[in-house]
């Protein structure tokens, strides 16, 4: 743990405003993923095309470059510097090379340019090769976590990572989590093609409902653990299109895993390129009187907004396609870059507890959340026209808004109120469990 910094010894901006999106509560059933409703192919225009207009946040991927630790993603030091070496190669020969493949397409006659394409595609999947490693990581443990790993032998703890992530940076996360969280960590490495490979691939998934490799493995992993009956909870952890992995994981286990076993499920992402979130409501909660209540029981969404990735994926999904079903508390560090896990989002919302309080401006954790009221308004109205509710028909006696399907009601008792009080995901720091304070469980 000593291992830790804290913002002002790497001299970076130190305080962001934290937006808070409510969670859609969308008891009508109004929406859902976008695959049911579009063509795949418009789908695929419509995600080039949004994908396109944040191309200027590229940059923003890896800002702040700076970093002072070894296990930080864009760390120039030790075998890290290798790493970052050859996936700069591999993306600038493979840029190199989608290029020729598509000018072939143009020049070569008819056929001819198939097994060109053939060619140069099995170039990209060597010059990946290095890259790649077994599909399970295990994060190692230290001190006092080894002694609380024991402690938890009930649970699974499952990451799996985004783009341009080689098998070593996969490890460097596993252990990091591992490190804040107290818990062993398995990692199922979600092998890149480079940078344009990887967005391709993205692309792909989310429109055509693809399940690639990654995705089968993933679900035959975490479907074993939940019909487990000495498991009683899976905590899945995604980053940027690990995100579109696990909600598409969540898709093929709704269809064939009880809900009972689902209940063990809890689900957090960090900049997810997800389009969608699926979680239907049912009552299954014994302590719950409301039949409001997802068959998973958290999931939370961590995002920095002027990170491309989310701005395409969680953000753009949420804000600008009303009927988009996407589930989950969503907490937006505003004005912040970056889109590595260690470096850009653990390090600065997840500090160790000794680095969250130094007697100066506030963390993320105890920052304020300044409620995003606009988005659950607009889900509403969207609501209202679909159902083709009477203006009039919106407003109590009270001369309050009536909110068909919840989410206006779903800000109520969040404003004021910190990060470190609406997040369940911190309250796991340190080893803890926020279940040990007692309630009802939601499976036996």
């Amino acid at each position: 743990m000593s291992e830790f910094r804290t913002p002002s010894e790497t001299r970076r901006p130190r305080r962001h405003r934290v937006c808070y999106i409510p969670e859609q509560i969308d008891k009508t059933a109004l929406t859902s993923p976008p695959t049911t409703r579009n063509n795949p192919v418009a789908l695929m225009c419509r995600d080039v095309r949004t994908l396109t207009g944040v191309l200027p946040l590229l940059p923003n991927l890896f800002r702040p470059f700076s970093t002072g630790r070894n296990t930080d993603e864009l760390s120039l030091k030790g075998r890290n510097s290798i790493n970052l070496v050859v996936l700069v190669v591999v993306t600038v020969l493979e840029s190199l090379v989608f290029t020729v493949m598509s000018l072939s397409y143009w020049v070569l006659p008819g056929l001819l340019s198939i097994p060109v394409a053939g060619l140069l595609l099995g170039l990209v999947w060597l010059l990946c090769a290095p890259l790649r490693g077994p599909d399970i990581v295990y994060s190692s443990l230290e001190g006092d976590n080894i002694i609380n790993a024991a402690r938890r032998k009930k649970e699974r703890w499952v990451f799996v990572n985004g783009i341009l992530q080689s098998h070593y940076g996969l490890k460097q996360n596993c252990d990091r989590l591992a490190a804040i969280f107290g818990r062993p960590i398995i990692g199922i490495h979600n092998a890149t093609y480079g940078l344009v490979g990887d967005l391709l691939e993205c692309i792909i998934q989310r429109s055509f409902s693809f399940n690639t490799y990654s995705i089968r493995f993933t679900y035959d992993q975490v479907k074993a653990f939940l019909v487990d009956p000495t498991v009683h909870k899976v905590v899945l952890i995604g980053h940027s299109q690990g995100g579109i992995i696990l909600s598409m994981v969540l898709d093929l286990l709704f269809t064939d895993v009880p809900a009972e076993n689902m209940a063990k499920l809890e689900v957090y992402t960090f900049g997810s390129a997800a389009s969608h979130f699926n979680n239907p409501l049912r009552a299954i909660n014994r302590c719950s009187s409301t039949a409001r209540t997802g068959v998973i029981p958290y999931i939370e969404h961590y995002v920095n907004s002027e990170d491309l990735v989310p701005r395409w994926g969680v953000l753009y999904n949420v804000r600008t396609i009303l009927e988009n079903r996407f589930a989950g508390k969503i907490f937006i560090r505003m004005g912040a870059t970056g889109h590595m896990l260690n470096q850009h989002y653990l390090d600065f919302m997840f500090p160790p507890l000794e680095a969250q309080h130094n007697n100066e401006e506030l963390g993320f954790l105890d920052q304020v959340v300044e409620v995003d009221e606009a988005t659950p308004d607009a889900r509403d109205q969207f609501a209202h026209r679909v159902l083709n509710v009477p203006a009039r028909a919106c407003f109590a006696e009270n001369g309050r808004c009536m909110s068909i399907n919840e989410d206006i009601v779903s800000t109520v008792g969040t404003t004021f109120k910190t990060v470190r009080e609406i997040s369940r995901l911190w309250r796991y720091m340190e080893g803890n469990d926020p279940d040990d304070l007692g309630g009802c469980p939601c499976v036996n």
